[in-house]
């Protein structure tokens, strides 16, 4: 399973085949903190990428949602089943909010899938088939 979670925009306004990303009807849209942690919930252990926006709109007992948020909370639940974190994608036009997923990402293949990410440029959004695009 694809996961594209995003408020606003279409799967293909982010991707295009060209990217190896695969279709974009491959792909199943989160618009918020409910759709995205429903899906993660029912499927941890299916989900193969996830493509990440930052600016959800979401509101959570007075906390924002959004695509840190979001990429926490598959973090933890990858660690409470002992996966490696998917494939993944950050396709948002926050600046400061994509470097926020990306160390959170970086952080965490680095510790627990045992990945070196010291030769990294800020620019690498995601992993794909086991290689950094």
């Amino acid at each position: 399973m694809r996961i594209f979670i995003d408020d606003l925009r279409s799967v293909d306004m982010s991707h295009n085949p060209n990217k190896g990303l695969g279709l974009v009807t491959d792909f199943v849209i989160a618009r918020d903190d409910k759709d995205f942690i429903k899906l993660v919930d029912e499927n941890i252990n299916d989900i193969t990428l996830v493509s990440f926006d930052h600016d959800l709109a979401c509101w959570v007992d007075g906390n924002e949602f959004t695509g840190k948020t979001a990429c926490e909370y598959l973090i933890d639940k990858c660690l409470e089943v002992g996966r490696k974190f998917p494939d993944w994608y950050v396709h948002t036009d926050n600046t400061c909010g994509r470097e926020n997923i990306l160390g959170l990402i970086l952080n965490y293949i680095k510790k627990f899938d045992g990945v070196d990410t010291s030769d990294f440029r800020y620019f690498h959004r995601g992993r794909m088939n086991g290689k950094f695009v």
